[in-house]
């Protein structure tokens, strides 16, 4: 090994670091917003919960049933038929940055976050 191949793996381990720091900022921005869980069926919402209440949903999917839980601000898909359970082998997703594809069923599962709704009062002064 020369000093050229240190310093591309040198330059490799850099660049895979760096690449994080877009997702850090993300999780950054979102610390302070509400954030829901989303489930969408072929392009279709079908789902929008808080994502502070802890709950399990069964949903149709194309194959069948899929079971979404919700649990410590974190979402998964708990069950579901597919032939080789790609949905649920994905495991828990804390951030709006990732998603939860479930090809077999036609299933998205996300986070979304948005800003703290008020009380529901609209006001608007001339």
């Amino acid at each position: 090994m020369n000093r050229a191949d240190k310093l591309f793996i040198v330059f490799l381990i850099v660049l895979s670091l760096l690449s994080y720091i877009p997702l850090l900022i993300q999780d950054w921005q979102n610390k302070d917003k509400q954030k829901e869980v989303v489930v969408q069926y072929r392009n279709e919402e079908v789902l929008r919960e808080d994502l502070r209440k802890d709950a399990t949903y069964r949903l149709q999917g194309t194959l069948g049933e899929v079971t979404v839980e919700v649990k410590d601000e974190a979402v998964r898909v708990e069950k579901e038929t597919s032939p080789y359970h790609l949905c649920s082998i994905q495991g828990w997703v804390r951030d709006s940055g990732r998603a939860i594809i479930c090809l077999p069923n036609e299933m998205i599962v996300q986070i979304e976050a948005s800003e703290p709704t008020d009380n529901g009062v609209d006001t608007v002064i001339q």
